[in-house]
């Protein structure tokens, strides 16, 4: 069968991968015209290991695994006068394209104007400020948790964009407020998880699918010597960068009185699809990183997506509460998460996964792998977290980090892979154990 949707007319969207090629050769080039050049570098050696056989969160599986928090990174700032600047950052971590291979890829390559103290442009590769630690999440000696909770900091595939952001900042007493209006597209990766596929259009196994995200935004940042409180809006717009449609919704078709399938494919009989050239989300974010009395902090953050056009896909409101307590060199911590989409979104990913047609119906083993794909190729997610753990500062250079979570799946969890020929994972647990070392130089 052919894929989802229809093919529209319009043609592939074109990659910048040459023009962000091009702003890294010239970063590299500049480096001689700079009056001032820095480097430094970070890195993490994870490792992670859960007490079930399936895999989570792409790697975590009973066998143990490096691949899931481990990455490392060398950047390079360039000033050449006090208003010019450039960055550029490479960063090695598991590949967004594969599961079982790393990438080097550029996280920052920006250059940057500040005509006064006030005001700051940038253009280039830079990072949606949709987190608290969006622009330091990879490094881990800046934050005390082992790993960033998923119900917040995965619910988009990629906070890169190449664009440009303007930044206004105002000094109100001993805390600094800030205001950041950006836009810029990604070229980017989706992956997805067909416990069987649909042989042999569709191979079992991980799905990536290369998708163009724009997006925009405005956030405003609250920041003391000790405290920082974020809130932002964001709009973005999904597409396939191949130019096929998706689908907004699924027909049901009727068989017989009370047997009949959803038309996932426009080569199944039915009234046919109706799709969208690009899916468009609208995200709010609030968080706080807040001291409560000597020693004590709450770091909290909480996500609300809306989706227009599909009822098949991101709908969710997800976030996270963590308490630390710093004794010393160690900070130990309680984090609580959860995240949840939308009862339509899990709605559709029940149906699409449990109809089935009786086999005495002529063609039934495909209608219903097809509607199975179908469910599997949402973002559709029914969790929640605890979650203990500590740091260790060795030096202001260096931590260690130990954590235990406890995650419980609901209906489903888009983060889970469900073994071949199994149920859907549903209504269990997974216990993770994660070791961290995280380092700068």
């Amino acid at each position: 069968m052919p894929s989802n949707g229809t093919t529209r007319g319009d043609p592939p969207l074109k990659r910048r991968t040459p023009a962000l090629a091009a702003l890294v050769l010239a970063l590299l080039q500049s480096a001689v015209l700079a009056q001032d050049v820095s480097v430094s570098g970070y890195g993490t050696v994870g490792y992670a290991r859960s007490d079930r056989d399936f895999v989570y969160q792409r790697h975590i599986d009973r066998d143990g695994t490096f691949n899931r928090d481990s990455v490392f990174g060398v950047q390079g700032d360039l000033r050449f006068s006090p208003q010019w600047s450039a960055t550029l950052q490479l960063k090695l971590a598991p590949s967004l394209k594969r599961d079982d291979r790393w990438a080097v890829m550029p996280a920052w390559a920006f250059v940057a104007w500040r005509p006064d103290d006030d005001w700051l442009l940038r253009a280039g590769r830079m990072r949606v400020p949709l987190y608290l630690h969006s622009e330091s999440m990879d490094v881990g000696v800046t934050h005390h948790m082992a790993r960033m909770p998923a119900e917040m900091y995965a619910i988009v595939p990629s906070t890169d964009y190449d664009g440009a952001t303007v930044a206004k900042t105002w000094m109100l007493g001993s805390g600094e407020l800030s205001a950041d209006l950006y836009h810029g597209t990604i070229d980017t990766t989706a992956r997805f998880w067909l416990r069987d596929g649909l042989p042999p259009q569709r191979a079992a196994g991980a799905r990536f699918e290369d998708v163009n995200v724009r997006s925009s935004g405005l956030v405003l940042t609250w920041r003391t010597p000790d405290s920082t409180w974020r809130a932002g809006m964001h709009s973005t717009s999904t597409r396939r960068q191949s130019g096929e449609g998706l689908p907004e919704r699924y027909p049901f078709v009727t068989i017989a009185p009370g047997l009949g399938y959803y038309q996932v494919d426009a080569a199944l009989p039915g009234p046919g699809l109706q799709v969208i050239g690009a899916v468009k989300n609208t995200v709010f974010t609030v968080g706080l990183d807040q001291p409560l009395a000597p020693g004590w902090r709450v770091i909290a953050e909480y996500a609300r997506m809306r989706q227009t056009g599909s009822e098949l896909g991101a709908e969710s409101d997800g976030g996270y509460f963590t308490l630390l307590h710093t004794v010393g060199r160690a900070t130990p911590y309680v984090t609580l998460g959860r995240l949840r989409s939308t009862d339509t979104v899990l709605g559709w990913q029940r149906r699409l996964t449990q109809t089935q047609l009786p086999a005495v119906v002529p063609g039934a083993a495909a209608i219903n792998a097809a509607m199975r794909v179908a469910g599997e190729q949402g973002y559709a997610v029914d969790q929640r977290t605890w979650a203990v753990g500590a740091s260790y500062t060795l030096d202001s250079r260096q931590k260690l980090k130990l954590e235990y979570q406890r995650t419980h799946i609901g209906q489903v969890s888009r983060f889970v892979d469900t073994p071949p020929g199994q149920p859907t994972v549903s209504d269990t647990g997974i216990g993770v154990l994660s070791i961290n070392y995280s380092f700068t130089f």
